[in-house]
């Protein structure tokens, strides 16, 4: 299962990619890419950050909101009640390498701990159970799962006007099964740098359930087309027959506005996730005017 989680995400990954095309403009940002593969005792840990190379002006600017995503990411491993495991970097924060090898080195070494006392209360448990013989022992502890997490930043897609990046990370914390997490695609308006929290009106729920509907309908009928907007509701976990925005915040691609739930968010874990594009032009009377200004849509 953690084997096919961890494909899964790649594919996810692909899917979004291939849904936002490549439309890079003559002004793109200049980034730089960093890769890490980290291995400890009990742990792993692999990174690809993808950051501008310019700390000035609006290259800067979304510098700080991509390290603040990482930041966001890394130093909350496992935390299930929101705690700061470590502190920010704040050493030489204009050295991207500096910054990236701080969070993999401080992340490898959270994990491990963690997952070290994962290992010693399950050994606890499993050598004080009479039943099993010193062999079904050894068995038993010498399959204890490793812990991992797999953190990726990247650019996804850019314009003169704005960048979308990529932050879907792979986490598995030696239970059942892994899972994705992470902000989704954020989005950047290259004017200031900001990152665009909200692309759609606060009144747009309502009037754009039959768009949801028919994306989620072209989301699942590509495994089973007896999926039709009248039973389409009946692969989702709703509290009531209304179909939710995905708490990801949506993100501009070349054809639309795409949307992306999470894994448990609406469905199933073994539905994956829900994610369609909403062609501009359907998109528009629903859109804030920030964002219409920011795709050019009048």
């Amino acid at each position: 299962m953690k084997s096919y989680l961890k494909t899964a995400v790649v594919t996810a990954a692909i899917s979004i990619l291939a849904l936002s095309g490549c439309n890079n403009s003559a002004k793109t940002i200049k980034t730089e890419t960093f890769t890490f593969d980290d291995s400890a005792k009990y742990a792993d840990v692999s990174i690809k950050a993808e950051l501008p190379v310019s700390k000035k002006g609006v290259d800067g600017a979304i510098r700080k909101g991509l390290i603040d995503i990482m930041d966001g990411q890394l130093a909350f491993i496992g935390s299930y009640e929101g705690e700061r495991l470590f502190p920010a970097y704040d050493l030489n924060p204009d050295e991207n390498a500096a910054v990236v090898d701080y969070y993999r080195r401080k992340a490898i070494d959270m994990l491990d701990s963690n997952a070290a006392e994962d290992y010693e209360a399950r050994a606890s448990y499993v050598l004080e159970d009479q039943d099993l013989t010193d062999e079904q022992k050894k068995d038993i502890l010498a399959d204890t799962p490793r812990w991992e997490y797999d953190f990726t930043l990247e650019k996804q897609y850019e314009t003169a006007r704005f960048v979308v990046f990529n932050s879907t990370d792979y986490v598995y914390l030696g239970g059942a099964h892994g899972g994705v997490i992470g902000q989704g695609s954020p989005t950047f308006d290259k004017k200031d740098g900001h990152r665009v929290e909200k692309f759609l009106r606060d009144d747009a729920l309502a009037p754009m359930q039959s768009l949801l509907v028919a994306g989620l309908v072209e989301y699942f009928s590509d495994n089973d087309n007896s999926v039709n907007a009248g039973n389409v509701r009946d692969y989702l976990f709703l509290e009531d027959e209304t179909v939710p925005f995905p708490g990801w915040t949506p993100h501009p691609t070349e054809n639309g506005l795409c949307f992306v739930y999470q894994q448990y968010e609406i469905a199933a874990y073994a539905m994956g996730m829900p994610s369609f594009t909403i062609p501009y032009e359907a998109v528009k009377p629903y859109l804030t005017q920030e964002a219409a200004d920011l795709l050019g849509l009048k």
